[in-house]
């Protein structure tokens, strides 16, 4: 399960756009950018090629512009600001300390639901390819403690099976050359490899969002490194710079927008400046009502377990 999916647990009773609805979006989107008509004299010849000239040189900028929205999924890039921060964030990552990962990852977080006023204590479990193996949660404590004995605790759950889908999406099999890591990642988006069962969309989101997943996870710094720098050619990744994790501690955000018209969402993976440490997770999603749902999280506790439900 990811990020969108939890967010739509949260929230069950909001109902998707209508049809109509999408429809008199579009339509309105259409009309915006039709042009007005009007009146203009008869041009003489010699302007009139010059007209010529520049309505191709127009044209061929829309081409341009058309081309980079419909591109493929897989070219492009994110923007300058995007990837000069990964850039200091691979650099950085690869004087991290060494780290050896284990069978499944633990990760506690503190989440926090638009429109919730209480706040939860999420406990993950990570399968070594990075989908979900359990989830549990309990409300915050006094302080923004986490205790997972206490009343309100929800007992932790498998997600499918307890073992490794597929074991050859080990992180530990993952190449760090950032190109052969990128091939990768893309070619498991393609085959569902390395997915939670209930992820959806394009494989330029999912390749995002599992590196979003990974990255919470006890890495190698070598892998941590090329990560990032994968981040780097994923299109459409952008800054948010001052954005605050689920704790309130400040960090910069690398962002992805994604939907159609009526149900977007946009994805932002929160890192601690300097550092580039993770420190949570934001989505919000926009799906006509009247605010967007957002999810918030910032992460507590990583460690390596070997089996799941298992706590460090």
């Amino acid at each position: 399960m990811d990020e969108i999916a939890l967010l739509r647990e949260a929230a069950p009773d909001v109902a998707p756009p209508t049809d109509a609805a999408l429809r008199a979006g579009r339509d309105r989107l259409t009309a915006a950018a039709r042009p007005a008509r009007r009146w203009a004299p008869r041009v003489p010849r010699p302007a009139a090629l010059g007209l010529l000239a520049g309505a191709a040189a127009v044209a061929a900028a829309v081409a341009i512009t058309m081309a980079q929205v419909v591109a493929p999924e897989g070219h492009g890039s994110a923007t300058a600001a995007a990837a000069e921060v990964l850039r200091d964030a691979a650099a950085t990552a690869r004087n991290g300390p060494p780290v050896k990962p284990g069978v499944y990852s633990y990760i506690r977080e503190l989440v926090v639901f638009s429109g919730e006023p209480e706040r939860q204590c999420q406990e993950t479990w990570l399968r070594r390819d990075g989908s979900m193996a359990a989830v549990g949660a309990s409300s915050e404590q006094a302080g923004g403690r986490c205790e997972i004995h206490d009343p309100g605790h929800r007992p932790p759950t498998l997600r499918g099976d307890d073992s490794d889908r597929h074991p050859d999406t080990d992180v530990s099999t993952l190449p760090t050359a950032p190109s052969a890591l990128r091939e990768r990642l893309y070619s498991d988006a393609a085959h569902g490899r390395g997915q939670n069962p209930d992820d959806k969309g394009p494989r330029d989101q999912l390749v995002f969002t599992r590196i979003g997943r990974l990255l919470r996870m006890p890495l190698p710094p070598e892998l941590r490194a090329a990560l990032f720098q994968t981040l780097a050619t994923v299109p459409g990744v952008d800054v948010v710079r001052d954005e605050k994790d689920a704790f309130g501690r400040q960090g910069i955000a690398l962002a992805r927008s994604f939907g159609d018209q009526g149900n977007t969402a946009r994805v932002e993976i929160i890192l601690a400046p300097g550092t580039y440490r993770y420190l949570g997770m934001k989505t919000v999603q926009d799906m006509g009502a009247p605010a967007p749902l957002t999810r918030l999280s910032a992460l507590l506790t990583t460690a390596a377990v070997t089996r799941p439900l298992q706590r460090p």
